[in-house]
């Protein structure tokens, strides 16, 4: 799968909400849903790490590389991501730093699912991301 910049949104929604508290247990919800993908996926079982992974995002891996998200996922090469670092949430989407990665997440009515993962930052450009939807 080649690297195309994920234009993330969350900057104005960020500044919008900079003084809205949100709830632990939304914060532990993205946290879980986060490592949990990790684990699978580092455990080379990308059948179960999609069912962490947003919709279009399974799409698009079954297309590109293909044939299935989980042999998309398999190879995406994504970076060993290391810990939770931070973990930002606006609403329904959010956003986890990890020590060598950064995931982004969007709530669904069963749980917070990976819309983009494999994600740099650029400069004054939106992230880079290897997996995206």
């Amino acid at each position: 799968m080649r690297a195309t910049p994920c234009v993330a949104l969350l900057v104005p929604i960020a500044l919008t909400l900079a003084g809205c508290s949100v709830p632990q247990q939304e914060i532990r919800a993205v946290s879980e849903a986060a490592t949990a993908f990790t684990a699978r996926h580092q455990a080379s079982d990308n059948a179960a790490a999609c069912e962490y992974v947003a919709p279009d995002t399974r799409e698009e891996l079954a297309h590109d590389p293909g044939p299935t998200c989980a042999a998309g996922l398999a190879e995406a090469d994504l970076p060993d991501p290391g810990e939770v670092r931070t973990i930002d949430v606006y609403g329904h989407q959010a956003r986890v730093e990890l020590d060598q990665d950064t995931y982004f997440l969007t709530s669904f009515a069963d749980g917070w699912k990976i819309n983009a993962a494999g994600c740099t930052p650029r400069h004054r450009k939106p992230y880079r991301c290897h997996v995206r939807g």
